[in-house]
């Protein structure tokens, strides 16, 4: 008797198990990735920034275990391309910047080097100080991540250069000649940074 409880015990434990893991595990992302889907479909009609968020709020806000991170990734691309954009005003740029910005993952390498990109696009656009900053800051978060990854270590010598760290251009350049020695573009640019 005390066995045939037990056994039943554990058989519902286990169907809750289930139920649980399909609900979490396949239900909720799947709503949140239709809720990104319609927000994506109906971005034609959208007029405003402030439209837009609210179109996109209802898959950020909506909860699930799973789906921020691949949401973020292909709105922060999204957000790329229209801010990359040269019909644009500065203000949407920024709004639509400050609108991703809190989802970008920061121990997300892909994240990190999507907003290495934004802001890339508003300096190059806007020449604003505060641009190079933010650049600097993601990229370097990036390669905190993945010192050894190409892009992290290109842009990063990129972002020095441009910025006159002529010593951080070099130790960064040298980095890569470590691991791809006949790169002669980086092998020239090292030689080029004065001492």
């Amino acid at each position: 008797m005390k066995n045939e409880i037990f056994k039943n015990f554990i058989i519902v434990g286990l169907i809750i198990l289930a139920v649980l893991s399909i609900i979490f595990g396949s239900y909720l992302p799947l709503i949140k990735s239709q809720l990104y889907i319609d927000a994506l479909s109906s971005v034609s009609q959208v007029k405003t920034v402030e439209e837009f968020q609210a179109n996109f709020d209802k898959s950020f806000k909506y909860y699930s275990p799973v789906g921020d991170e691949e949401i973020t990734k292909f709105l922060l691309n999204n957000i790329i391309q229209i801010v990359s954009q040269q019909n644009q005003s500065e203000a949407v740029d920024r709004k639509l910047t400050t609108y991703i910005e809190p989802y970008i993952f920061k121990n997300d390498v892909r994240h990190l080097l999507g907003g290495t990109q934004l802001y890339e696009i508003l300096l190059t656009k806007y020449k604003h100080q505060e641009d190079i900053q933010k650049v600097e800051s993601y990229i370097e978060a990036a390669y905190a991540i993945g010192p050894k990854l190409p892009p992290v270590l290109y842009n990063l010598l990129d972002i020095y250069r441009f910025t006159g760290q002529t010593q951080k251009a070099k130790q960064i350049g040298e980095t890569i000649l470590q691991y791809w020695p006949d790169d002669k573009n980086v092998e020239n640019i090292v030689k080029g940074l004065p001492q």
